[in-house]
């Protein structure tokens, strides 16, 4: 009867999970959904038999939020659609990792103690999750209370992990009063005043960021920040190709079609101070001096005197074999050369005719774009290549932002590509580089209707929060917009269509708390953690000597 009970609880936690994870408007939902797993393992007195239950709860957690990362399309590359397979399989167990830290902290010192400690831990977890080239900070909890709007503005002073840990120490405190009130029918006297004080701090999680959501949705209101900062009109362009054909498509095509874009939204909305267009929307592998060479490229970006940032394959080759990195590879076009190739961002100000400048990405998608830690692995990285171009990126090394120049205004801006948007320290970087605005490159037409290009954007707009900045997102197609630092769609534009759109952004400098002191929070409870395990291991071996 216990062991069908256990498993009826594992499932419920799986399923309050994925429903409380957006676009899923459940949010309410994330305050209780541990509870049930978390019971298990409070009342378990041998709790090593309860890790297929574990498994089997957060199965169903990334199954229900992700099974879109198949693309389970007619197009779809096979190796796609068999790496998604292989991430539901494994990614559950990266989540036992808090469980097991939990387990430790119950037999050393009780249960009371390592339920006090759970939310410090599963906070540590997510932050070291996302950390190194196997992260995958995706499901992060705190992303569950977007729709929270005016509750969730508090992440400007804790980024996402005091989201995590404010909702996890809610159902902490949630279960806690279910133990307590499963007492009386056990003819044990319940502990009022631990009850009041659990509802006291159930109210206060609640409230105080209420209170101070409705301050920041004021102080940070659009209207307000037209009037108080400089703006720039920024333009996306969402050209809707096929992102399996597009890598076999012609280039002069491709362009030409961004181009007609941008002049249909000039017609209406007037000249913009920069145009982004979306991740590889040049899609063909090379360097900046052919793209730059290319005439009738060149001439149309010097005819629009509109800037112009957008996705590249950037190709470099090396002369100099100790300028190589391990990865670079030999030319299969020209034996002599070595080269090594990158997911890149360009920005042309043709104002100024000055270089353009490039920016390549950092936090690379693991096993899709690049293997994780190819340059010791280099016999493995040709298991990881799929057909549509874009496997076995190189990784950029130098994090920066890029100058917009025209005549009326100058402001840095981030370049952003593709899902380094779910790393918040990541982009909390930009910002204290002295980004102004942000911009996502993007290109999530491989999920076409499901959950996950909603995911991503939302996402995006948790960044906006925490730094309090204005972001605009282009992308092939999945969800292309403007999104406020209250984390609002300014506009946004349908999928899957071709379409482009201008907005006024206004240019902010301020830096937000979580800008400034970045995983603070995380890193925190993390020593906390580690001084805890230390000083419990002192304790038993005194305790050994007294007896």
């Amino acid at each position: 009867m216990k062991k069908f009970q256990n498993t009826f609880l594992s499932l419920v936690s799986g399923i309050l999970l994925a429903l409380s994870f957006p676009p899923l408007p459940f949010f309410m939902l994330a305050f209780v959904a541990f509870i049930p797993i978390l019971f298990i393992f409070a009342s378990e007195s041998h709790p090593r038999r309860m890790f297929l239950k574990l498994y089997l709860t957060f199965f169903i957690y990334h199954a229900g939020s992700n099974w879109w990362i198949g693309s389970w399309q007619a197009d779809t590359d096979p190796y796609l659609t068999a790496s998604a397979i292989a991430l539901a399989l494994a990614h559950p167990f990266f989540f036992m990792i808090p469980f097991i830290i939990f387990n430790i902290f119950k037999r050393r010192y009780s249960t009371k103690v390592a339920l006090n400690l759970f939310p410090f831990i599963w906070v540590a977890f997510e932050w070291a999750h996302s950390l190194g080239e196997f992260s995958y900070p995706w499901l992060t909890y705190g992303n569950t209370q977007f729709y929270n709007s005016i509750w969730i503005q508090f992440i400007d002073i804790t980024g996402i992990w005091g989201s995590s840990f404010l909702v996890l120490s809610a159902n902490i405190l949630i279960l806690k009063i279910i133990l307590e009130y499963r007492k009386k029918n056990q003819a044990i006297e319940l502990n009022n005043k631990f009850i009041r004080k659990a509802y006291i701090l159930l109210t206060a999680i609640i409230i105080f960021p209420l209170i101070y959501g409705i301050w920041a949705k004021s102080e940070y209101s659009h209207d307000k920040l037209k009037l108080e900062y400089p703006s720039a009109k920024i333009g996306v362009v969402q050209p809707n190709i096929n992102p399996w054909r597009k890598w076999e498509g012609g280039v002069e095509h491709q362009v030409v079609m961004h181009f007609a874009l941008e002049d249909s939204v000039r017609a209406v909305s007037g000249k913009p101070d920069l145009f982004i267009w979306s991740e590889t929307s040049y899609p063909k592998h090379t360097n900046v001096e052919n793209i730059y060479e290319y005439y009738m490229f060149y001439e149309r970006v010097l005819a629009t005197g509109v800037p112009l940032m957008m996705g590249f394959a950037e190709i470099r080759f090396f002369e100099d074999s100790l300028d190589m990195p391990p990865t670079a590879r030999v030319y299969p076009w020209d034996s002599t050369q070595i080269y090594e190739s990158y997911n890149s961002a360009m920005l042309v100000n043709p104002v100024h005719s000055s270089e353009p400048q490039t920016y390549r990405k950092m936090r690379l998608t693991p096993f899709a774009e690049r293997m994780p830690y190819s340059e010791y692995l280099l016999f493995m990285r040709s298991w990881f290549e799929w057909g549509v171009g874009i496997s076995s990126w190189g990784r950029g090394l130098e994090q920066k932002n890029l100058f917009v120049e025209t005549e009326k205004v100058h402001f840095q801006i981030a370049p952003i590509i593709c899902i380094e948007s779910i790393y918040p320290s990541f982009v909390a970087e930009f910002t204290a580089k002295g980004a102004n605005v942000m911009s996502v490159i993007t290109n999530d037409a491989w999920y076409d209707y499901t959950p996950g290009p909603e995911q991503h954007y939302i996402i995006a707009a948790l960044r906006a929060i925490e730094n309090r900045r204005y972001l605009a997102r282009c992308a092939n197609s999945g969800v292309s917009g403007f999104i406020s630092p209250t984390g609002n769609s300014i506009s946004k534009m349908p999928q899957y269509t071709q379409i482009a759109s201008i907005e006024q952004l206004p240019l902010m400098n301020n830096i937000t708390i979580y800008v400034r002191y970045r995983d603070y929070l995380p890193i925190t409870f993390s020593v906390i953690l580690l001084f805890s395990l230390i000083f419990s291991f002192f304790s038993k071996k005194n305790q050994e000597k007294r007896q």
